[in-house]
């Protein structure tokens, strides 16, 4: 058949190692995004090796195709003695929609097996690409898919020609098939005949290994041809078309292996007969003019390792490490395999002797191009990206997202798990730190499975009638599936992982919180019920009622959102639990989204096919939406789309045409720290002169403080913050310069993004100012025996300004030093910020027991609304007595004790001898005597340092107890006195006795 030759640039293998990397593919514009955004991006997925049937070598000469990203032509690529790779361009006619079938390299020749039909089949033309010349051939091939006479298919390269199945009708009108061998401007030669169908397994310039289905009957041969002569040698006949353990292809020789034993045959003269090798190995899988390679099973992992030795047995068997594909054997006798380096790039290694070889040259970095990003998920903040590239494993990657006042930013993408080769747009999905996909390959599904940190958790959904499902709400415990029976029954399959438990429940199902929300008519009125169930209780409740008929239900947080809301309506209703009045939202171009803090809605212009997708926060004071980006343009109905929103984080996220990923933030400025004090004073004490409140936002802000007296606006503050912090200062004037009156009043900070104009959730409060510092005053019974029998002092204490809100109270005491003097002791705190007006000292809570003897002073400073704190008061101060029995008190002459329970501690000592007295040392200022009066009440003198200074007559018509019948001043300061309390005759004989109670001295 003729050829068709044309000319392209020729690049001269000497100069291809100098040739810097081309870009595959002009990237498309990237779609538009709001000029008011807050975005970062994360740079192209790299491609993984291309699949080994990609990869050719031919000499020093190693070529491959590649898809550079999901929706672009294969380019070819071209590396010489491990050079810089240069791109050959588009594998394909100029502006011709084709498929690459194949590429390969021999002799310097380059050959390219196209197809102009869209659906993918077989090779219609072959070009060959002269390295060194620059010459440029295409060859047909007559395929049309009929399988009738004429109807031809491509094989295999041959050097500077191509090897092609041709099929025909015999002599008696049977089915035939004959490969020939098409060079350009030659005739086709006839290599095999009378066949059934040809695969060519290895071919070069010089001749071929092809497996024949021989006719009559389908029987299997392995054939080696060679080109010059013609001449073949049957060197296998397998019973099916499974090809043998392993088959050698080199410059010189051809052969297979069974076992350890290899049977080969020299190619320069097949006929001659074979002759049988014994490998150092058993169950090699390709072997090469010095090397053996195959693979192990790793039984701990179920991996297969790429095990290597030298032919010769000069090398053991190792383990080649990384990850391999399967090797080729280029017509220059040497084994390359395509090498894995995780996340990053591959590499065409060339074997030597069973090692990878070191010599420079011998390998070639594969140039990254963008990987098929197959889905992207978003949750909390967390973007997750699928890629379905040519790996033999997707991988699932992971980067965190943050935002802050210089902009957001994502981490270094992390891989998470490896899934195997089925797609996963349909069913990626994520909840937290939980991922779903569906680990099946891709010609078959398989089950939907939960991962936590790469590993498995919980029990795997398997649909066992095969159909395909989509997921419609996954929780991270639980699932809810659309599959074939949804569309039978209405419902949706819910799925819990924990235990594997499934149920049905009614379609448009939504989870939340560990609740699915359900739609339920309510009997025969037009009202539904919206019904939230817990999952763990089964517990039922109605949280909302509507009067239309709701759509598919989403929730978040105490947001519920019907995505349509009557049968034929394009409009959604976005209402808060508890409440049936909701907000009405557009659902006419797509589904609107609802977030935790965000409704993503859609909107496209007028004549335009382009939908962008736009924002509206939830927790801002704006409702208005604002656009995100334009939603980029998926490539067929069946990919995945390239763009996702966070329904638990404010983000969300796209893929442009080059493989970059764009994460934008849609959420408004959040506080991460506050303060407000409560008031302040504008006295010119340098003490709270000012009211200093602040706030540290997560992006850089405008901001406008309003102050009001009640309805009046008495003061409007405004600034920006580009680090977002909010620090105002109002110092107690108005706004035309006058003092501010004291009292409280109310204020509002109002704050929006500087950079997306989105406004922040108003924060409200009040502050009150007073120029007054707070004080209070404490009260106390001088001696504690007026207010009780035991030793407990009850204390008051109450404002003296005006807007105290609480009270400290603290106590002192003095005691005996070491040296024996008495000194007051530090102040203590009794109450802290308390509201109380009173409290008994002594009793429950009290910091301690009061001693007998010992003199307590209490204080009260005060809190006003204003956030002042007073000074402390002055103290009001009491006393403990000692009590009768005190063995201080010396007692002279006839006196006894007697109980009485009205009596400090319960007794009293009495006397009504004349001359009988109580001695005892008063070490303090003040002296107070405690006794009892009654009707029987005599008198007593009392000295002091040898001095009579007062009479007592204890004398009355009533009984009372516990009185202070004498006080006097000892001093100013603290010194010892000898006191004495001599009875006295008694006014009358039934007025004699004195009831000594207890003694007090003040210090």
């Amino acid at each position: 058949m003729p050829s068709h030759r044309r000319r392209f640039l020729a690049v001269p293998v000497a100069a291809l190692t100098a040739l810097a990397v081309a870009q595959a593919v002009t990237p498309a514009p990237a779609a538009a995004t709001a000029a008011t955004d807050v975005s970062t991006t994360l740079a192209a997925r790299t491609t993984s090796a291309p699949a080994a049937a990609d990869v050719s070598g031919s000499g020093q000469a190693v070529v491959w195709r590649q898809t550079t990203g999901a929706d672009t032509a294969a380019h070819g690529w071209l590396a010489v003695a491990g050079g810089t790779p240069q791109d050959l361009g588009r594998l394909a006619d100029t502006d011709e929609t084709v498929t690459v079938h194949a590429v390969s390299v021999q002799d310097g020749v380059v050959a390219v097996a196209t197809s102009t039909n869209p659906n993918g089949a077989l090779a219609d033309h072959v070009t060959l690409r002269h390295l060194g010349s620059g010459d440029e051939e295409v060859l047909p091939v007559a395929y049309d898919g009929s399988g009738a006479a004429g109807d031809e298919r491509y094989r295999g390269q041959a050097g500077d020609g191509i090897l092609v199945q041709q099929s025909y009708q015999d002599d008696t009108s049977a089915y035939r098939v004959r490969l020939v061998l098409r060079t350009p401007g030659g005739t086709d030669r006839t290599l095999l005949s009378d066949d059934e169908q040809y695969e060519v397994l290895a071919s070069d310039a010089d001749g071929a290994l092809v497996l024949r289905r021989t006719a009559p009957g389908w029987g299997h041969e392995i054939v080696y041809v060679g080109f010059a002569t013609g001449a073949t040698v049957a060197v296998a006949e397998p019973a099916t078309d499974e090809l043998p353990q392993g088959l050698e292809f080199t410059p010189g020789r051809v052969g297979v292996v069974d076992g350890s034993t290899l049977t080969e045959w020299q190619r320069s003269a097949p006929g001659d007969g074979p002759a049988t090798v014994t490998l150092p190995v058993s169950g090699a899988r390709w072997i090469s003019d010095d090397t053996l390679a195959w693979y192990e099973r790793n039984a701990s992992d179920g991996s297969n390792e790429l095990f290597a030795a030298a032919r010769d047995g000069s090398t053991a068997a190792q383990d080649l490490g990384g990850t391999f594909t399967d090797l080729s054997v280029g017509d220059d006798g040497r084994m390359r395999t395509t090498l894995y380096r995780p996340d990053v790039d591959a590499a065409i290694q060339t074997l030597a002797d069973g090692r990878v070889s070191a010599t420079a040259g011998d390998a070639t970095t594969i140039p990254a191009g963008p990987a098929r990003l197959d889905a992207l998920a978003l949750s909390g903040g967390t973007l997750y990206t699928a890629d379905d590239s040519s790996r033999r494993q997707g991988v699932l990657l992971r980067s965190d997202l943050a935002v802050g006042a210089s902009g957001a930013s994502a981490s270094t993408p992390s891989r998470v798990l490896a899934y195997t080769g089925g797609l996963v747009h349909q069913t990626l999905a994520a909840a937290g730190d939980r991922v779903l996909v569906q680990q099946g390959t891709a010609s078959e599904d398989g089950p939907l499975q939960v991962y936590e940190d790469g590993k498995p958790v919980g029990t795997p959904l398997d649909q066992d009638n095969g159909s395909t499902v989509t997921v419609a709400d996954f929780d991270g415990a639980h699932a809810l599936v659309s599959d074939r029976t949804t569309t039978s029954d209405g419902t949706l399959l819910l799925h819990t992982f924990a235990d594997g438990h499934h149920e049905r429940v009614p379609a448009g199902s939504a989870l939340y919180g560990g609740a699915v929300y359900s739609s339920v008519r309510n009997g025969t009125t037009s009202t539904w019920a919206i019904r939230r169930t817990d999952l763990t209780t089964g517990t039922a409740t109605t949280v909302a009622t509507v009067d239309c008929l709701p759509g598919t239900l989403q929730a978040r947080g105490s947001w519920i959102l019907l995505t349509t809301c009557g049968a034929t309506a394009t409009t959604g209703l976005l209402l808060k639990a508890g409440s049936s009045a909701g907000t009405t939202v557009d659902a006419s171009v797509r589904t609107p989204i609802l977030g935790a803090d965000v409704l993503y809605t859609f909107t496209k212009s007028s004549g335009s096919a382009a939908v962008t997708l736009n924002a509206q926060p939830l927790g801002g004071t704006s409702a208005t939406a604002q656009p995100l980006f334009t939603l980029p343009v998926r490539a067929d109905s069946a990919a995945a789309e390239r763009w996702a929103v966070d329904r638990d984080a404010p983000w969300a996220a796209w893929l442009d045409d080059a493989g970059v990923t764009h994460v934008t933030w849609a959420g408004v400025p959040t506080a991460a720290s506050a303060t407000a004090p409560a008031g302040f004073s504008p006295n010119g004490d340098a003490s709270a002169d000012t009211w200093t409140p602040s706030w540290t936002y997560d992006r850089p802000v405008s901001w406008t403080l309003t102050l009001k007296s009640g309805t009046t606006q008495v003061r409007s503050l405004t600034g920006t913050a580009a680090d977002g912090r909010v620090a105002p200062v109002w110092n107690g004037r108005t706004e035309t310069g006058g003092t501010a009156a004291e009292g409280a009043y109310t204020w509002t900070l109002t704050v929006r993004d500087t950079v997306t104009g989105r406004a922040a959730a108003d924060v409200t409060g009040k502050v009150t100012l007073r120029r007054t510092a707070p004080a209070a005053a404490v009260t106390a019974p001088a001696v504690a025996s007026s207010a009780a029998t035991t030793a407990s002092v009850p204390v008051t204490w109450s404002a003296k300004t005006a807007g105290v809100k609480a009270y400290d109270i603290g106590w002192r005491v003095a005691t005996r030093d070491g040296s024996g003097a008495w000194k007051l002791g530090p102040l203590h705190t009794w109450r802290t910020g308390t509201t109380a007006t009173s409290a008994v000292f002594g009793k429950a809570g009290s910091p301690v027991r009061p001693g007998a003897g010992l003199t307590y002073r209490f204080y009260v400073r005060a809190h006003d609304d204003a956030g002042q704190t007073g000074a402390w008061s002055t103290a009001a101060t009491t006393g403990i007595p000692l009590d009768d029995r005190a063995t201080a008190l010396h007692y002279t002459g006839a006196w006894k004790s007697v109980s009485a329970s009205g009596a400090w501690s319960g007794t009293e000592r009495t006397s009504t001898a004349k001359g009988a007295y109580v001695s005892f040392s008063a070490d303090g200022t003040r002296l107070r005597i405690v006794a009892t009066r009654k009707s029987d009440g005599g008198r007593f003198a009392v000295v002091v340092d040898g001095r009579t200074v007062g009479t007592v007559n204890t004398y009355a018509a009533r009984t009372a107890y516990r009185q202070v019948v004498f006080t006097r001043t000892l001093g100013t300061t603290i010194t010892t006195h000898k006191v004495q309390l001599r009875i006295l005759s008694g006014s009358t004989s039934a007025r004699s006795t004195v009831a000594l109670d207890a003694v007090m001295v003040t210090r």
